[in-house]
């Protein structure tokens, strides 16, 4: 009966263990994932480093733990704790190259923007004037993106001057992608007219998605319909 209980009380912390560090991936975007990467490639002298910090943040007790763990870490015999994989979400990115870093703090920042949708009716006269403001509005709208005052005040360095800047660089590389979209924007456009030029009696609607790094579009245009007069009208001549 004990050796029953002691199994069960293994899954449940197992589960337990698993959904936690879910929620934790789920609340950064699945950085912490990249960091244990990173975490598990470091050379062995930037390993004893990240140690040496590691045992002076949280103490020497758990310091000889991840020392101890770190090969079945890497292995993958033993999965790593949201607990451990937050503490080194903190500790690990400020002694990463600032490009690392960046890329880091753009995976989080994307995980939590919602991207805008937008729906556009109209017809084939009109259809260019009716999706341009659209467009304007979905690009805008990544101006919106900034990482909230929770996930700084769980990220320490989230909070230093570096950051800040990459928000701003962040917020200037979402604009310069809008731009460089100009010919995809201009392919979806000459798709657009593509599939009204094959509009015909059966076909009286066309359906299409634009997909920008700040949301979708989705557009629908609709011909007209032909009363029985018009077509009265055009078979006489």
């Amino acid at each position: 009966m004990g050796r029953h209980r002691s199994k069960y009380r293994r899954r449940s912390y197992g589960s337990y263990v698993v959904s936690k560090r879910q929620r934790l991936s789920s609340t950064f975007g699945g950085i912490d994932r990249d960091v244990e990467r990173l975490f598990l490639s470091l050379d062995r002298d930037e390993l004893d480093d990240l140690f040496e910090f590691y045992t002076e943040e949280f103490g020497e007790s758990a310091g000889n733990y991840a020392r101890k763990t770190y090969p079945k870490w890497r292995s993958g015999s033993v999965r790593m704790s949201g607990e451990v994989a937050e503490r080194l979400l903190n500790l690990l990115p400020p002694l990463l190259p600032y490009d690392v870093r960046f890329e880091l703090v753009k995976k989080l920042r994307q995980a939590n923007f919602r991207k805008m949708s937008r729906y556009v009716g109209t017809s084939p006269e009109q259809w260019v004037d009716a999706l341009l403001p659209a467009i304007e509005e979905v690009v805008k709208h990544g101006d919106t993106a900034n990482l909230s005052e929770d996930l700084k005040q769980r990220l320490a360095w989230l909070s230093d001057g570096d950051t800040e800047a990459a928000e701003k660089m962040l917020s200037a590389a979402i604009k310069d992608e809008s731009i460089g979209r100009l010919s995809y924007l201009k392919s979806e456009f000459q798709r657009i007219e593509d599939l009204l030029a094959q509009l015909g009696d059966h076909h009286t609607s066309v359906e299409h998605t634009i997909e920008l790094p700040q949301g979708t579009i989705r557009v629908h245009i609709v011909k007209p319909k032909v009363s029985a007069w018009a077509k009265l009208k055009r078979w006489l001549g």
